[in-house]
């Protein structure tokens, strides 16, 4: 039985339709990446995997239990979600540590507070994406890369069994980017993650991928290996202009 599922899944916001009879599963210890063009639907088919998308029609499942309103609490504390890098007022007083530790709140029952055992999960998570020394620093003042490690570390807190990434280098350098998703290759072979990641970032597909999805204007259009993904003509129809690959130092690497 796979982990998550969309089972013909069709999602409207009013009269336009975002997701179009989507199927896909999701294996224990997979990691995937969804590509397409701007507008595909590709955040809002992510979060059908953790309930904060509603399914139209058809359904997504987790464990094999359909993912409701009712069931999406019991699935979010095992899926960890990282969204885009977003910027943060400097004033704000929250501490690294605090901004991690608030990744345990969801394990936690009603007015309950964390303790030493979710201190040190946070402790942990905080040297797992090589932050320990920043802890009691305020998240305003991190770079765009920083922050990011923090929103992983925060994600680990919460000791998921699936993480779910939504663009987590857009408007990141190139060194940060970089850094994100080395540690994300990592982390995933450490604390054996099922991983799904969002990316525009076609060499990062098949440097980190196994599998990959293409979603085009929300109809998925592909989906299987990496290395089968990376055609040019696949690539080309997607979205829609010439895409030329090409080996550099035993890596693919995408051209458009």
């Amino acid at each position: 039985m796979s982990l998550a599922a969309l089972e013909e899944v069709s999602v409207a916001f009013g009269a336009r339709r975002i997701l179009d009879k989507v199927t896909l599963s999701v294996d224990t210890g997979d990691f995937w990446t969804l590509i397409g063009p701007n507008g595909a639907g590709k955040s809002t088919l992510l979060g059908l995997f953790n309930g904060l998308t509603r399914a139209g029609s058809g359904k997504a499942t987790y464990k094999g239990v359909e993912v409701t309103p009712k069931t999406a609490p019991l699935a979010r504390r095992e899926i960890g979600h990282v969204f885009q890098a977003a910027d943060i007022d400097p004033r704000m007083p929250l501490s690294v540590f605090e901004s991690v530790l608030s990744g345990t709140y969801g394990g936690l029952g009603l007015f309950k507070r964390p303790g030493e055992k979710e201190k040190n999960l946070a402790r942990n998570a905080l040297e797992a994406v090589g932050l320990s020394g920043l802890a009691k620093r305020p998240v305003g003042h991190l770079s765009g890369g920083e922050r990011q490690r923090v929103a992983l570390a925060r994600a680990l807190a919460q000791e998921p069994e699936f993480l779910l990434l939504d663009e987590p280098t857009a408007s990141l350098d190139r060194q940060a980017q970089r850094e994100i998703l080395d540690s994300v290759s990592a982390l995933q072979r450490q604390f054996r993650l099922t991983v799904f990641m969002v990316t525009h970032d076609l060499n990062a597909v098949f440097s980190l991928a196994r599998q990959v999805a293409m979603l085009k204007e929300g109809r998925l259009i592909w989906a299987g290996p990496a290395q089968e993904a990376a055609d040019a003509e696949l690539l080309g129809t997607l979205y829609n202009v010439p895409v030329e690959i090409a080996e550099c130092r035993g890596r693919r690497a995408v051209f458009f």
